[in-house]
């Protein structure tokens, strides 16, 4: 019985940048005057934002989130709440190695600006060119940097 319990812990879906996400929701809601807070309405929005992290409303994870979030929007304020979203933003620089590492490739690595930018997770994009507005990958800046070196090595050197 309690090999059955350990499994369902373990086979929990791997949701990159999960903590930013659950905060960017819930400033989303504390802040959005049109946004109904329910489980179908924040299922609905995560996956216009994150597709494929939840599978349906019953998915156990998705349901701590939703009343995580829903005790978060009810007790704190929105200041306390953009706060906390930023305390546990990735804010260290870009290693070295991958700007080298794009270069050699042909291409640029931007990293996204949590604070130009508060919905958006602090992850990676890859460009063609530093000018560039499109991203060839991670159009929503959610590469992580293991993600973007397994990327750029499986690229040929320009």
């Amino acid at each position: 019985m309690a090999d059955k319990t350990e499994n369902k812990v373990t086979n929990r879906k791997k949701i990159h940048f999960f903590r930013e996400k659950k905060w960017i929701m819930a400033y989303w809601f504390k802040t959005s005057r049109k946004a109904q807070f329910t489980e179908e309405y924040l299922l609905r929005q995560w996956n216009i934002w994150w597709k494929g992290d939840f599978d349906s409303i019953s998915d156990q994870m998705f349901q701590e989130i939703f009343t995580w979030i829903k005790d978060t929007v009810r007790t704190m304020t929105k200041d306390e709440i953009k706060k906390k979203r930023h305390d546990i933003t990735d804010c260290r620089p870009m290693p070295l190695y991958i700007r080298q590492l794009a270069n050699k490739k042909g291409y640029y690595v931007k990293k996204c600006s949590t604070r130009k930018h508060p919905l958006k997770v602090s992850g990676y994009a890859i460009f063609k060119k530093q000018k560039d507005k499109k991203a060839v990958y991670g159009k929503k800046f959610d590469l992580t940097v293991q993600q973007v070196i397994k990327i750029l090595e499986a690229k040929e050197d320009k």
